[in-house]
């Protein structure tokens, strides 16, 4: 049964296929569902799959394009599994970047569960209601500030004295007499305190206004929107970049800039044309079989993409790599485009 089934793809395959108009959204999941045969090891399945998306254009908002032909004939000819599954893990991140996922429905049960958390419950009976009082000028507020610790002092102390009271039993005479002058000792203490705290105040007011403002320094962003962008610097400008990244440590962006090296000296020479959302993997696909350095463009591209998209720190081996085969490619360029001048 299996034998039969291989034959009649190896017949379907045989037959011209009809280029098929695909949504950027329908792209994606078809190389998704790639992925998910080859993690499984559907490897005829997959094979299938690549061979009917083989032919197939896509329609994305910046413009009409055709899918990755180099992919797809590496998924037909089964060659290594775990390059294949890095490949499209860094097409498909590419392609999600020009076209997100769509938002997952919302959750009815969650949304009803915060709808009750939101709900205000009823007050309860007795108790205070605190009032928000208007704002004034901050000296205004300061000296409510005051009076309001004032007045708690006062009553603190004098339930102190009151409570100290009560270990001297006298005449109620001279119990009214003695509270009288707690009240008095009271009244002079928080005076006292009053009087050190607007010292205080007025202190702390006058040397914040002698005290020069101390300029504000702002430091240079560590990476900018400048450098997502190819067309920001020029290809020797990159270079020297990259050279300055790497000394830094800054390991994944020296190898990016090596990378946009590569794409300007392209343009430059009229092999590659900028179109704002195109994917690495479209710039190799539009590079010619015949040319001799497309080799090392495919693995450059392969190698950028693993260290881009699929990991968060690159070892110095790695830059040397894409700096080696993008040195190679810029010099094969530069070389053909001087014989031709």
């Amino acid at each position: 049964m299996k034998r039969l089934f291989l034959i009649l793809l190896l017949c379907l395959a045989a037959l011209p296929l009809r280029a098929e108009v695909l949504t950027l959204q329908q792209y994606t999941a078809a190389l998704v569902r790639l992925r998910e045969l080859l993690a499984a090891k559907q490897t005829d399945a997959a094979h299938f799959e690549a061979i009917t998306l083989k032919n197939a254009e896509v329609e994305s908002p910046n413009g009409r394009f055709h899918a990755d032909a180099a992919l797809l004939t590496d998924i037909e000819a089964g060659r290594d599994r775990n390059r294949l599954l890095t490949h499209l893990d860094a097409t498909i991140a590419a392609l999600r970047t020009v076209a997100p996922a769509p938002a997952a429905p919302p959750n009815a049960a969650l949304l009803e569960q915060a709808k009750r958390d939101e709900e205000v419950a009823e007050l309860q009976q007795g108790g205070d209601i605190g009032l928000t009082e208007p704002k004034g000028p901050w000296y205004q507020r300061f000296v409510e500030w005051l009076r309001s610790v004032g007045h708690w002092l006062r009553d603190l102390l004098e339930r102190f004295g009151e409570w100290l009271s009560k270990f001297w039993p006298e005449e109620k005479t001279r119990k009214d007499t003695a509270t009288g002058g707690i009240r008095w000792i009271v009244i002079a203490i928080v005076t006292l305190i009053v009087i050190i705290i607007g010292v205080l105040a007025v202190e702390v007011v006058r040397r914040s206004r002698a005290a020069p403002a101390e300029a504000v320094e702002e430091s240079a962003p560590i990476g900018s929107r400048r450098d997502e962008d190819p067309l920001s610097r020029g290809a020797t400008e990159w270079e020297r970049y990259a050279a300055q990244l790497a000394a830094t440590g800054r390991i994944r962006e020296a190898i990016r800039a090596w990378y946009h090296a590569v794409l300007v000296t392209c343009y430059s020479a009229h092999i590659l044309h900028y179109r704002k959302g195109r994917t690495n993997w479209e710039y190799v696909a539009a590079v010619s079989p015949g040319v001799a350095w497309r080799a090392e463009l495919v693995q450059l591209t392969k190698r950028f993409e693993q260290e881009w998209y699929g990991s968060d720190r690159s070892s110095a081996d790695a830059l040397d790599e894409c700096a080696t085969r993008a040195q190679r490619i810029l010099d094969a360029v530069r070389r053909t485009a001087r014989g031709a001048a």
